[in-house]
Formats: structure tokens, C-alpha cells, sequence
């Protein structure tokens, strides 16, 4: 889907904040970037078909569980691995360190995501057991690549140290996995969805959120002109959410330890929130573009995820609705953050590499004209109209609702798809 980024020339131009002559393999960023959105459009028909259940509040049924994981683990994941392997040339100055076991890494991600997803779809135990270990090999693999690439920094910036956070928990992430996988059919557990809920937390908070602080903190400002934001806030959110990631690691300490953890949590996003806010309010260029819109509608929703966070996790299991509504809020706007970097990243790598070689021999196209701005914001209004909707019907319990907005975002997710497959496919003319 991404042919231009494996036939990069040696000689492109670099463009700052996201291109390097340090960069690594420009087929392992197409490859992830590729199969992400390959997941994407799936989940996307996931969500028509499994709107209804949602709905009805029915968040931990098998073929719900299978939509989750294919926007968790195909489309976030995925996203946030390739994105890694573009961006740490440019925020720690070090290639991730073995190219070979990041092509394992993605290999076991996506073909343990596809098995995992049909396993839970067909009800196969050894299917599901065979992506939870296929799985887990991609998370260890990626966290120690990613660890060796951050030892040898010498210059620890506050990226550096959201990376390293981060890769912490992707070795804790999979261990809950596989505890959850195991336990799905022999039992043993006795509150099995409050760990479904440690698990999910300890992934975003500790890994997914992790990432998105110390990459904002480099791209936001670059993609806004911002400048004079200060960088306190953020310090503020890897601390909070390292915090909140660890106690909830802990194997003891009970109601108050989640307690803890679930405060740590919200303040770190919320220092997060403010962060980006600054950013925003800084920017130089006023007019936003679509890919900011829909990076400031996931701030903006992560926000109403704090709000609803205590209610819902309190009241758990007796009122479904509540809490999965919770759980689409916030994968929900951690999906637009994501859809809205890659209306920023792709175009910059293709024109880098398109482009890039023929600045000043002859005219070439500026980045923004490598897609309708027009289309693409009419894709951002699709998603956010889609999700806010999905969440007024979790909410409300309506089924109606719940699959009109379904189709919406659905519709948002396959255009955003074609677009960014058109601007890959751009041809020099």
C-alpha cells in the first residue's frame, strides 16, 4: 500500500522533525504503516456488525473482545511501531538498533493479531493460544530492540525517557495476555474482568499514552509551528503515567493500589491534555488542517474519558453501558490521535522521497497538495460525527443510533484509507 516508501532513494532530501540520513529501512516503516491500515479497515466493518452489541453494553463478548483487539493491536499498535521505527533517528538520533528482529517484531504483530482476532470470531483455543504467543514475541521483541536502541543515548531528553516508560510495559502488556488467553477456557481467576481491565489500562496508559506524550512532544510542535509552550506539563504526564502503570502492575495492595493507580492515571492525562493545549495555543500556523482536527478531537475526547473514568470504573459489571462507553471514548480517541498523524506523516514521507531529490532542479508539489484538504477534513467530520455518535448510543442504549454512527465512522475509516492509498500511489508528473 506504501510502494513509495520501499523505493526511497538514497538521496532524499530530509525534511525536519521527520526525516533523517540516519533513518532506517524505509520498507519496515511502509510494511507497518501498511498492515496498521489493512487493520483498520477491518475493525472499521467490525464496528457495523458488532454495533448492536455495544449497544447493549455487551463489551466482553468473544467477537467484541476480537474488534477491540483488531483496533488495539492492528491499528494503534502497528501505527505506534512503525511510527517508532521513522521517528527515533530524529528523537534519540539512534536507527532501532536490530532491523532484523523489527521485521520478526512485525511479522509476529501481525500475523499474531489475525489469529488471535479469528480465534476469539471461531471459538479455537489453540488458534487464540497460538496469536497470544505469536503476540507476546512481538512486544518482547520490539521492547528489547527498542531498549538496546535507548542504552547507548547519551542525550536523555524527555522523549528518551517516554520511550524507555514505554518499553516497560510492552513487556508487561503480554504477560496479562497471556494469563487472559489461559484463563478463558480453564477459569482460575476470580474477577476476571478486572484484570481484562488491568490489562487494558497497563497497555494504554503505560505503553500507548507513554508513546503519544513523547512523540507529540516532538511532532505537535513541528505540524503547529508552536513555539514557547514549555515542556513542563509533559514531564508531568510520563511521570504520572508511569506511576499509575506501575500500581496497577503491582500484584498486591487491594482497592486502594487501583485507586491510586486510577488517580495517577486521569492526572497524567490530564497533564497530557494540558500540554497539547499549550502547543495549540502556541501554534503559529492558525489555521488547522484536518490532520490536527482530528489529533485535537482524540485530546479532546481523552478528556471526557477522565470524566467518565471514575464512574465507570467504580460501578463496573452493574452498569455495562457506562463502562463501555468508557472503553469507546477512550480507544475511540486514541484512534482519532492516531488517523490524525498519518494526514501528516505519510504525505511528508512521500514527498521526501518523491519529491524530495527534485527541490530546486524543478517545480514540485507542495506537501499539503498531495491530497484534497476538502475531502480530508469531510473524512475528519465523518469519524468524529461517527464516534461521538457510537457514544451517545452506548450510552443511551440505542441500537438504531448505534449502527447509523458505526456505518458513518466506518465510511470515515475506509475514505481515510483511500486517501492516504492515493497518496502513496502518487506518480511524478
Amino acid at each position: 500500500m506504501l510502494p513509495m516508501i520501499a523505493r526511497a532513494p538514497s538521496g532524499a532530501a530530509s525534511i525536519p522533525g521527520l526525516a533523517s540520513p540516519k533513518l532506517a529501512s524505509p520498507w519496515l516503516v511502509g510494511q507497518h504503516f501498511s498492515a496498521a491500515l489493512i487493520f483498520y479497515a477491518l475493525g472499521a466493518v467490525g464496528l457495523v456488525l458488532a454495533a448492536p452489541d455495544l449497544s447493549r453494553g455487551m463489551f466482553f463478548v468473544p467477537r467484541v473482545v476480537a474488534l477491540v483487539h483488531l483496533f488495539t493491536l492492528g491499528w494503534i499498535t502497528l501505527s505506534i511501531f512503525g511510527a517508532l521505527c521513522q521517528f527515533l533517528p530524529v528523537a534519540v538520533g539512534r536507527s532501532m538498533r536490530f532491523v532484523p528482529v523489527a521485521h520478526l517484531s512485525f511479522a509476529a504483530q501481525t500475523l499474531g493479531v489475525a489469529s488471535f482476532v479469528f480465534a476469539l470470531i471461531v471459538s479455537s483455543r489453540s488458534l487464540l493460544l497460538f496469536g497470544v504467543f505469536a503476540l507476546s514475541l512481538a512486544f518482547v521483541a520490539f521492547a528489547l530492540n527498542l531498549a538496546a536502541t535507548l542504552i547507548v543515548v547519551r542525550e536523555r531528553s524527555l522523549t528518551y525517557w517516554a520511550l524507555a516508560g514505554a518499553a516497560v510495559f510492552l513487556l508487561v502488556t503480554p504477560a496479562y495476555g497471556v494469563m487472559l488467553a489461559f484463563n478463558l477456557h480453564d477459569g482460575g481467576l476470580t474477577d476476571r474482568s478486572g484484570t481484562v481491565g488491568q490489562h487494558a489500562h497497563i497497555a494504554i496508559l503505560g505503553f500507548v499514552l507513554m508513546v503519544l506524550v513523547g512523540v507529540a512532544h516532538r511532532l505537535l510542535p513541528m505540524f503547529l509551528l508552536a513555539h514557547g509552550g514549555g515542556e513542563r506539563p509533559a514531564w508531568f504526564a510520563i511521570g504520572l503515567l508511569f506511576g499509575s502503570a506501575t500500581f496497577l502492575t503491582l500484584p498486591w495492595g487491594g482497592s486502594p493500589r487501583l485507586a491510586i493507580a486510577g488517580a495517577l492515571g486521569c492526572a497524567g492525562v490530564v497533564a497530557f491534555i494540558i500540554q497539547a493545549a499549550t502547543f495549540f495555543k502556541h501554534r503559529k500556523r492558525r489555521a488547522i488542517d484536518p490532520g490536527m482536527c482530528l489529533a485535537a478531537s482524540g485530546v479532546v475526547g481523552l478528556g471526557l474519558a477522565v470524566v467518565l473514568a471514575p464512574f465507570a470504573l467504580t460501578r463496573g459489571l452493574s452498569d455495562p453501558h457506562l463502562l463501555t462507553t468508557y472503553f469507546v471514548v477512550l480507544l475511540g480517541s486514541v484512534t482519532l490521535f492516531v488517523a490524525g498523524h498519518y494526514y501528516k506523516i505519510i504525505p511528508f514521507l512521500v514527498w521526501n522521497h518523491r519529491y524530495g531529490p527534485l527541490l530546486g532542479k524543478r517545480k514540485v508539489p507542495k506537501v499539503a497538495e498531495l491530497f484534497s484538504q476538502g475531502v480530508a477534513f469531510a473524512d475528519a467530520a465523518l469519524l468524529v460525527s461517527g464516534l461521538t455518535g457510537l457514544v451517545v448510543a452506548t450510552l443511551i442504549a440505542s441500537e438504531t443510533l448505534a449502527r447509523i454512527a458505526a456505518i458513518g465512522f466506518a465510511a470515515g475509516v475506509w475514505l481515510q484509507v483511500l486517501i492516504i492509498a492515493r497518496i502513496a500511489r502518487r506518480k511524478l508528473v
